[in-house]
């Protein structure tokens, strides 16, 4: 039931918020989120910020919408006199709209909010007219007229942004926006609803913690942003906290694709996504489905959230989640599986929807090459605007752990989509990273991921101990250079390939073997020395391979290695 000070229910000041009105307010189903990402050119960004050429985006968005159940434009994206010209934003079956407006000059925000009472009834607070302060930046949701019951007329709910970008984001901003003093709850007031704030909102403290509140009961955080840093710690930390509870939780926002940085430099790339509770790991396929719908899907393993973000620079995107609904003991056996169903991109004209499979240049060694045919490559430009040590990280964990089936290394690098995901890589930290991973392995698997993530620390700094010098995990491993995971620390900086072998057994010490000379005919042309660290109840051993302790001799096949009169075995490391 809302109570916050700074969040006003529309229920309680309207009466009468219809459940059935929306989609978006029922519980278990499935909801389907359009999200539009802009990427346009904002101008004056000094004065008054207005995108360039937005008003045929806006125009396509909006004919995108229909048969979802929310749909958010990021803020600064709409102006507050376009919603009396589009009466599709009250139709009947219209998703729930969540609009971020354009900043107004003072004066002229209330001369519309006066003409806006002429055909709506509006609800907001007065418009915020602080001395030496020039202008509001609004967010506005639209509802039906059957929204209400005590409401007959289709209706405006208006609320200004109450915190202003720190000066080094917008130095404009923070001198010259007049702030309001409340955001709103929308739905009835019992059940879960929508909490919708702008942006900076989330540096009021005060309104921080009643926003928290609110995610944690179940409600449905929407925020449109124009924001350069989506992954500032203030809202990493905040998503993380709301997280921390057995209730549905959804935390959606809408930025823009192409954030300009102070002073209009240093174009940066945005992020529009969805966040939800998880109660199991989502499968492959909707990664993959994400991934080929030019997204992103991700986890935060300590407290069990599932998110995905759209990577296009210009776009609008259909995302799904599911809702299942508070209670005392949540269904353990459904999955979230957030996903991304498809995303239009700009054409010149509309948002269309393009083919869903990447295309790959078709070099082998694309990830890496700088050749004119990898730097046309889809698939390379998208590689090249993620992160790369989270892969990395996840294959030098998968190679330590042994958790990379042999017979996938040698199609690794054909097959860029199938078993790689997007997921945090294993930090087990709370914070969010994106980039392809290796979802499929046993490492990546539910509650695991923070044991497994010690594992693999000790693992290296016990095998350094052993070895007599610090062995650190690769800077690189990417498909090609795998089972290289480590460098041994010293100047001679020899390649190792590093892994870990929990209560050995005869047999499986053989298995190993095995393994590892198929991985070494993997890689023939490249030299590097095989260390396992053999962790039982009677010590920790480092071991290495008979006849390889100098790297640069020696070849021997699995064959080798799994007749019962095999010389070759684990000897004690000579480094």
């Amino acid at each position: 039931m809302p109570d916050g000070e700074d969040i006003h229910s529309v229920d309680r000041i309207a009466g009468g918020f219809q459940r059935s009105a929306y989609s978006i307010f029922e519980n278990s189903r499935e909801k389907d989120i359009v999200l539009w990402q802009p990427g346009t050119v904002v101008e004056d960004i000094q004065s008054l910020p207005r995108p360039r050429e937005a008003r045929q985006r806006a125009e396509s968005f909006l004919s995108l919408t229909g048969d979802s159940d929310l749909a958010v434009a990021p803020e600064w994206s709409y102006s507050v006199e376009w919603v009396c010209d589009h009466d599709e934003l009250f139709a009947d079956e219209s998703p729930l709209f969540v609009l971020g407006c354009r900043p107004v000059e003072i004066e002229e925000m209330q001369e519309t909010v006066e003409n806006l009472h002429e055909d709506f009834c509006v609800i907001g607070e007065e418009v915020p007219d602080e001395p030496g302060k020039e202008f509001v930046t609004p967010t506005i949701i639209p509802l039906r007229a059957d929204a209400l019951g005590n409401v007959d007329e289709p209706t405006i709910v208006i609320q200004y942004k109450t915190y202003p970008m720190s000066e080094g984001a917008n130095p404009n901003e923070a001198d010259n926006l007049a702030t309001g003093n409340r955001i709103h709850h929308l739905g009835p007031l019992s059940g879960a609803g929508v909490v919708v704030w702008t942006c900076s909102d989330l540096l009021d403290d005060d309104l921080r913690e009643q926003v928290a509140t609110y995610a944690q009961r179940g409600n449905v955080v929407v925020h449109p942003q124009c924001n350069p840093k989506p992954f500032h710690s203030e809202w990493t930390d905040f998503r993380s906290r709301i997280f921390n509870n057995r209730n549905d939780v959804t935390y959606i926002c809408a930025n823009w694709g192409t954030v300009p940085g102070v002073g209009g430099a240093d174009i940066q790339w945005g992020y529009s996504g969805v966040y939800t509770k998880a109660r199991k790991w989502s499968s492959l396929e909707n990664y993959n489905r994400t991934y080929n719908n030019r997204g992103l899907q991700g986890v935060s393993p300590s407290n069990r959230a599932e998110y995905v973000w759209t990577l296009v620079d210009d776009g609008v995107s259909r995302l799904r989640v599911r809702r299942e609904g508070n209670g005392p003991a949540p269904a353990q056996g459904l999955r979230p599986e957030p996903q991304i169903l498809c995303t239009r991109t700009w054409d010149g004209s509309v948002y269309n929807e393009q083919s869903e499979k990447i295309d790959e240049c078709g070099c082998e060694v694309c990830d890496d090459c700088d050749c004119r045919t990898c730097s046309d490559c889809k698939r390379a430009e998208r590689q090249r605007r993620l992160p790369d040590p989270p892969r990395d990280a996840e294959l030098v964990a998968a190679v330590t752990l042994w958790r990379l089936e042999i017979d996938e290394v040698n199609s690794l690098e054909e097959r860029w989509d199938v078993p790689l995901a997007a997921l945090e890589n294993l930090r087990a930290n709370g914070q969010e990273e994106l980039a392809h991973s290796f979802a499929a392995h046993g490492h990546r698997r539910g509650s695991g991921v923070a044991r497994n993530t010690r594992r693999l620390l000790e693992t290296f700094e016990a095998a350094s101990g052993r070895y007599g010098r610090f062995i650190h995990p690769a800077d690189r491993c990417g498909p090609l250079d795998i089972p290289i995971n480590a460098m041994d620390g010293g100047e001679d900086g020899v390649d190792i390939s590093l892994s870990r072998l929990d209560d050995p057994t005869p047999g499986t010490r053989r298995e190993r073997l095995a393994d590892i000379a198929k991985l070494r005919n993997c890689q023939e042309d490249r030299n590097f020395r095989p260390l396992v660290l053999m962790v039982s109840p009677d010590g920790t051993e480092l071991r290495q391979i008979d006849g390889l302790e100098d790297v640069t001799k020696g070849k021997f096949q699995p064959e080798d290695v799994t007749a019962s009169s095999s010389p070759v075995e684990f000897v004690e490391v000579n480094r």
